[in-house]
């Protein structure tokens, strides 16, 4: 029987959960680490059931463990095996799988993926899942969630400090996807000892990697002090620059700067195989060899170290604001950065396309509104010319001659998951090949997915479908927009570019409450989005070939882009921070409108 939960709220130490069903369902809380329950108490009115669990008795005559605790329901005995999964929820051989894969030693984990192989697809035994469904015999799937409450539910923690306040339990409501990408909610239970020197991580190895880490740069800055004005592009999240990291590299070199500014490039991903100590010492010899630095994107390595004050870190980063929340935008909930041991606090400056974003980029990076500068996206410096937009359509035409035969759909979403390391996109929940397929047919149509270069996995497109559906994701997403018809994405903020070739977008969001509530967005979809809002992937298909986008014109200046400034901003960018000349409206000034 489905529930759906209303509401969930406190008082004092006891947590209530208001669902609705024909007849009192018995929520319980799973803690899988322990494979043990917990009783919630309920009471019914009308449809409208109650239940309560004291968290200070939650196990007996003890609080409840530390940990995360999901609310569920315990399956029957019946239930509670592999056979009446396979049968009746194949979700919980999915779940099974995962604990499984868990519970794999690390280093066996690193080599199955190295090889391409997950908990998916990993030859577990029978004996194997049937076990574990029996040892963790609990269900998600039968409750869901009112939108109005997983809105919500970042604000529903709760710190009950004791012993005189050197103590705490800290209670919180955790929105989180299960291996299936279905929506649940954890009751998270932390205890905590009061840190005098919150600057500080105690008994941490990440403390003492920083402290040596810190120490090393020292000694490096000393021995290796620039004598010249070195200009360091670094890049710790793939092994090229970023297109406005390239952009600001070249026009220095063509203004012929670099005789004055020498410029050094490193660029290495750190979230790819394990990184070995040397690699790190070469990134910080790099780094106290220069007198400017520029970064595009998370740099891991400056988590460890804090540059002196005769050096300029600048973080140009790349995007506009899209919907997603990022950096301490997301504090307090899952890929939250440390408030105080983040690289994001390190920049002296950090790029932003336009003034009016000022506001929203000091949340995101936590730096004051004084350190970004209002110069434009530097790779947006001749998006526009008809040369490269030429240039770009010929090359792409002439490797895909079908571009020129039909109409082109991109499709570039956004990443799920924390970051990097743990980004993926769920096809098989959101992508149905064969109905884009047949719309393609049917409108003469090419969808060309175009992934976030976080994403390993690729779609996995049916050969039968391979005339219409493209994966052209190590193409260049800039290029592709130029013979692009309409771009659909989601949550990011690739949809800017598209507004400035006056091409409408699609928003794809199946996922919009699980989304907001588990990685939280900043501007709502529903409110903002500069085009039409899908949110099946009925509606999505149906919007396509009907080619319904059309009755939204786009518009730039939905989302403040209108006050972008065009062209010449790596100019902006090299005047301002190696020239440290006044440019008009970059800097922040108190009186600005």
């Amino acid at each position: 029987m489905t529930v759906t939960i209303e509401d969930i709220s406190w008082e004092r130490v006891f947590l209530r959960v208001s669902y609705r069903a024909e007849r009192p369902a018995q929520l319980k809380l799973f803690r899988v680490r322990t494979r043990q329950f917990a009783d919630f108490r309920e009471t019914q009115e009308g449809d409208l059931v109650t239940a309560v669990v004291n968290i200070t008795q939650g196990g007996g005559r003890e609080p409840l463990a530390d940990g995360e605790w999901i609310i569920c329901q315990q399956l029957s005995d019946e239930e509670a095996s592999l056979s009446w999964a396979r049968a009746n929820a194949p979700y919980l051989v999915a779940l099974a799988k995962k604990r499984l894969w868990g519970e794999l030693k690390p280093h066996r984990r690193r080599k199955l993926r190295n090889a391409g192989v997950d908990y998916a697809v990993y030859s577990f035994t029978d004996e194997q899942i049937d076990e574990d469904i029996r040892s963790c015999p609990f269900t998600t799937h039968r409750i869901a969630y009112a939108p109005q409450l997983t809105e919500r539910l970042g604000d529903l923690s709760r710190v009950f400090r004791y012993v005189n306040g050197k103590y705490a339990l800290g209670a919180s409501l955790i929105p989180s996807m299960d291996a299936t990408d279905y929506l649940i909610v954890k009751l998270a239970i932390d205890y905590f000892v009061k840190n005098p020197k919150p600057q500080t991580r105690r008994f941490s190895i990440r403390q003492m990697e920083k402290n040596l880490f810190s120490l090393y740069y020292k000694i490096a800055r000393k021995v290796l002090r620039p004598k010249d004005n070195v200009v360091l592009f670094l890049k710790e999240n793939g092994d090229e620059p970023t297109e406005n990291l390239g952009a600001v590299r070249d026009r220095l070199m063509e203004r012929g700067l670099n005789r004055e500014f020498p410029v050094v490039e490193r660029y290495r991903n750190t979230f790819g195989r394990h990184q070995n100590l040397f690699s790190w010492i070469k990134d910080i010899n790099a780094i106290a060899r220069s007198r400017y630095i520029f970064i595009d994107d998370y740099c891991p390595v400056f988590n460890f170290i804090d540059p002196d004050d005769d050096t300029v870190l600048t973080q140009v980063w790349h995007a506009g604001v899209g919907f997603k929340s990022v950096g301490y935008a997301r504090f307090g909930i899952s890929g939250s950065p440390d408030p105080y041991q983040s690289a994001h606090r390190r920049y002296d400056y950090a790029l932003v396309g336009n003034g009016k974003l000022r506001d929203i980029y000091s949340e995101v990076f936590g730096i004051e509104q004084e350190a970004l500068l209002a110069t434009g996206m530097p790779r947006l410096d001749h998006f526009l010319d008809n040369e490269r937009q030429t240039t770009a359509e010929q090359r792409l035409l002439t490797k895909y001659p079908w571009m020129g035969d039909g109409r082109v759909i991109v499709f570039a979403p956004t990443f799920r998951g924390a970051g990097q390391a743990t980004a993926y996109y769920p096809y098989d929940s959101y992508i149905d090949y064969q109905a884009l397929w047949e719309m393609c047919e049917r409108t003469n149509s090419y969808f060309v997915f175009e992934m976030h270069h976080f994403i390993e996995e690729r779609p996995e497109i049916p050969p039968a479908f391979a005339n219409r559906l493209k994966d052209l994701s190590d193409e260049s997403l800039g290029d592709l927009l130029y013979v692009a018809d309409v771009l659909v994405t989601d949550y990011s903020s690739c949809f800017y570019d598209c507004l400035l070739l006056q091409k409408p977008v699609v928003f794809y969001v199946p996922d919009k409450v699980e989304y907001s509530a588990t990685r939280g967005v900043q501007r709502s979809v529903d409110d903002m989005a500069p085009g039409v809002v899908c949110d099946t992937s009925e509606k999505f298909v149906d919007v396509l070939e009907k080619a319904a986008y059309r009755s939204m014109a786009p518009d730039a200046s939905m989302i403040d882009r209108c006050s972008e400034q065009a062209g010449y901003a790596a100019d902006r960018v090299i005047d301002a921070v190696l020239l440290e000349k006044e440019v008009p409206g970059v800097r922040f000034a108190r009186n600005a409108s």
